[in-house]
This record gives structure tokens, sequence and C-alpha cells, in this order.
């Protein structure tokens, strides 16, 4: 009986210990003074995310609606953790771009010495991030993003000529975009030759672990998951894609004065090159970053045009056109004519924002010029870059899909920082330039020959998929695929 009573002591106190951090945390932002949403216990403002009844992102648009205008940024709290929910033009500015020094890290979770791969751009602080940066600046400039386009334009030929010549088919769009952009990640991001068989059962495997609460407690505990030896991904499908990586660096040492078409080639010719696990790691990085938001971007917008058959149409002119103008071939200045079609690829990253937030954390104090409110150093930051493109007060009637809000003259009437799909700034994402050159190629190809439209297996309106962090459907997008003549 002493012992029972021992354990139910042990166990009162304990809980009793676990109630009052959790109300010390919560009360984190009550105690600075600064305006916040009253948080759940233990939820925080999250509550129905983490079990999947609704996204991240509907979370940050109601307090964004809520509270914008009433202060430059509100406290937010994920579960326990305190964030900085900016609701400002001008403080995300600050953030992003002026006072970028301030904020140089983005709090994410890695672990090199027991993950290598987790070393790429996308996951690292601190000074080992500002170093990587400065030597991959170079690998993804203009002029080697320009040098990689005949590369480009041979998957999306070959990805064309994969559609087939049938005359009217109903085809899976994800599947369709998949196939398109994993050739171009394991072709240009890996080096790998012909068969991608293997890659692709892979790249739908190295996340099979994940979980938001998993996501969220190497967040909150970082300490802890490397103590724990934390991984985030699977082990068996990153020790496979290094091992291409390095079997394809070997392989191309092997060979002299082949021309350049992969991002290996790039990365090992810097002039201080990276060692080849470091190189590996940048090249999972595709896999991490681009293969998942492009194949949802690509999906929406075959979406979107097969809702509005006018604007489909006008798209296609558009590119039929310019490709006439360029005797039947995709070049640099080419893609730059299509004016047209990069509006609709960016109305589709505007009311689609594959990635609805950006994450930043102070390492410095910063004060908010001509005012009071302060960000203490090492708070976390969360830009709502979803929430932001559906504001009314910027994008009239938001949930509407209309490219003509990309035209040059309605951009120039927009505040800065009102369109943020690759972020900005010192953090922005380096590949930007490769991603929209690989987007626009990709609707080059889906859209010359072929017209898509609704059919009884397209799900209308389209969902979200609460389970992921990204903005990407819940359900597989199935469209009427018809050939057209010339």
């Amino acid at each position: 009986m002493e012992l029972l009573h021992r354990a139910v002591f042990t166990a009162l106190g304990a809980l009793s210990l676990v109630y009052a951090l959790v109300k010390i945390s919560l009360g984190y932002w009550k105690r600075r003074g600064i305006l916040h949403e009253k948080p759940k216990f233990f939820w925080g403002n999250i509550k129905g995310v983490v079990t999947g009844k609704r996204h991240l992102q509907d979370a940050l648009q109601d307090i964004y609606a809520a509270y914008k205008g009433r202060a430059p940024f509100v406290g937010f709290f994920a579960c326990i953790k305190p964030f900085v929910l900016v609701l400002d033009l001008e403080l995300v500015r600050h953030i992003l771009v002026t006072h970028a020094g301030n904020f140089t890290t983005r709090g994410l979770y890695s672990n090199p010495s027991v993950e290598p791969l987790s070393g790429n751009l996308l996951q690292l602080d601190g000074h080992n991030w500002r170093a990587l940066h400065a030597q991959s600046a170079g690998v993804f400039s203009a002029a080697n993003i320009n040098k990689l386009l005949p590369r480009l334009l041979q998957i999306s030929r070959g990805f064309q000529s994969s559609l087939g010549k049938e005359r009217l088919q109903t085809l899976n769009i994800n599947e369709l975009v998949d196939s398109y952009n994993l050739e171009v990640v394991a072709s240009m991001g890996f080096g790998l030759p012909v068969d991608h068989t293997e890659f692709r059962r892979w790249t739908q495997r190295y996340w099979s672990n994940f979980s938001l609460w998993r996501a969220y407690l190497t967040l909150e505990f970082p300490l802890l998951a490397r103590l724990l030896r934390h991984q985030s991904y699977d082990k068996a499908a990153t020790d496979y894609f290094q091992k291409v990586a390095l079997g394809q660096l070997q392989e191309q040492r092997k060979r002299d004065r082949q021309p350049l078409q992969t991002f290996l080639q790039l990365y090992s010719r810097m002039e201080q090159p990276l060692d080849d696990v470091q190189i590996a790691a940048q090249a999972f990085g595709f896999v991490l970053a681009g293969l998942v938001p492009l194949n949802a971007t690509l999906s929406f917008c075959l979406y979107e045009l097969a809702l509005q058959p006018e604007l489909q149409e006008r798209v296609r002119a558009e590119i039929r056109g310019i490709l006439k103008q360029h005797d039947e071939q995709l070049t640099q200045e080419g893609l730059k004519e299509l004016l047209y079609t990069k509006q609709v690829l960016n109305e589709t990253l505007r009311l689609h924002t594959p990635y609805p937030l950006l994450l930043r954390r102070a390492t410095k104090e910063f004060e908010l010029p001509g005012s009071v409110f302060v960000i203490a150093r090492g708070n976390n930051v969360l830009i709502p870059t979803a929430a932001i493109h559906r504001d009314p007060a910027i994008y009239d009637e938001p949930l509407r899909f209309d490219p003509d809000r990309f035209e040059a003259e309605a951009r120039r009437k927009r505040p800065a920082m009102s369109f943020l799909p690759f972020g900005d700034g010192l953090r922005g994402c380096i590949a930007a330039q490769f991603v929209e050159q690989e987007l626009l190629v990709g609707l080059v190809a889906l859209l010359q020959h072929h017209r898509y439209a609704p059919c009884a297996k397209t799900v209308i309106p389209l969902e979200y998929d609460n389970g992921r962090l990204l903005l990407m459907p819940k359900n597989e997008i199935y469209m009427s695929v018809e050939r057209m003549d010339n």
C-alpha cells in the first residue's frame, strides 16, 4: 500500500510539474505584453492541426485576418512553443531583406554527424549555412542555369513524347507531372542515366515516418533530438540517395570534357569544392525542397486551367506563337517572352502557395524602427506567406484564379513583399531561377499539344491534405486529356 501511495504521489507531482511548465510557456506573450490570441491548454493556437482536422494554413489565416492592422506582429503558439506571427509587410521586408542579418537562421532540425544528408542548404543554420551558401551562390548563377537549359529541354521532349498520341485519355495529373519533375531531379540533381524506377520508389519512401508530432518535437527540443540521435528521414532511403550521388561523382570524374548537364558537375567544379558527402546532401536538397512543391504547383496549375478553358487556350496560343517565332525550338529568349504563361504560373503560386509559411529565428534583438515593438533574440518568427497571398486588401477576390493580377502594371501597384513564393533576401530560395525555368518548360511540354478538362473523376472543389505542412491536394487530380492537332 505504501508503494502504491508513493507511485500516486510521484505521478501527481510529475503531472503538476508538467502542468506548471505548460502554463509558464503559454504565458510568454502575456508576460511580455504582446497582443496574442488566447492559447488553448497544450494546443496553443493550433488545436485541430496536429490531429489533421484542419490545415496549419487555416489556423494562420484566421489569426492573420483577425489581427492585421492592430499591430505589426502578434504572439502565436504552436502547442507550447511561442512564435512571432508577422502581420505587417514592412516588418516582413525588415526580416527578410533590410535586417536579414538579425534573422539568418530558420531553426530547422539537422544533424549531419548522424544523418549526413541533413547537411543541406534548407536545413543548416549558423556558420555552416553561411559557408555553404557562399560556396553555392556560384553554382546557381544565371549563367549556369542558362547552360543547363539544353538538358532540361531534352528531358521535356522525352516527357512530352511519353504523353502518347491517344486522342482522348483520362490521366492522373499528380502522377503525370511527377514523372517530369522526378526525371529532372534524378538526371540533373543526381546525374542518373535512363531508368529511374528505383529512384522513384525511394522518393516516395524517404519521409515515410513523417508526422507533424515528430516535426514539432524536433523543432521544440533539438538538443534532445540530437542526443537521442533522431533521424528525420528513412535511413534506407537516405543511404540510397547518398550511394547514388557518390557513385555518380566517381563516374563523372572518369569522363573528361563531358558537357555540362548536372548540378553535381557544378558543385564538383567549384574553386573550393565541397567533399562528396556534402555534395550528396545538396543533391538530396532537390528531392527534399523541390520535388513535392513542384509537383503540387504543376498539378494545381493544370487544375485551374481545366476549370477555365479560355485561359488555357490563351496560354496555348502564346506557347505555339513563341515556338513558331523560334523555329519550333524553346530558347532562353523564348522563355522570357512567355509573359502570360508566367502570369498563370505566378497566379498558381499565389493561390496555391506550396510553402504556406516562412520560418526565421532572431539571432539578435530587433526593434522595429519608429515603434516600441521588439523581437527578442531567440524568438522564432513565422511569416504567413499563404495568408498574405490571400489578403483581400492586397488581392481583390483572393480566392479567384486570375492571371491578370501579374500584369506589369498590376504588380507595380502592389506593395513590396506581397508575393513571396520563394521567400526573399539572404535566405530566399537560392534555386528560384532554375525552379521557375523548370516549371515554365514543363508547362510548355504539357500544354503545347494537349487540352485538359475535368472528367467524372475530378474532385471539385479541390481540398488540401491536412496531414502535410505543405499545401498539397488531398485527392489525386484526374483529368480528361485530349491530344490536339497543330
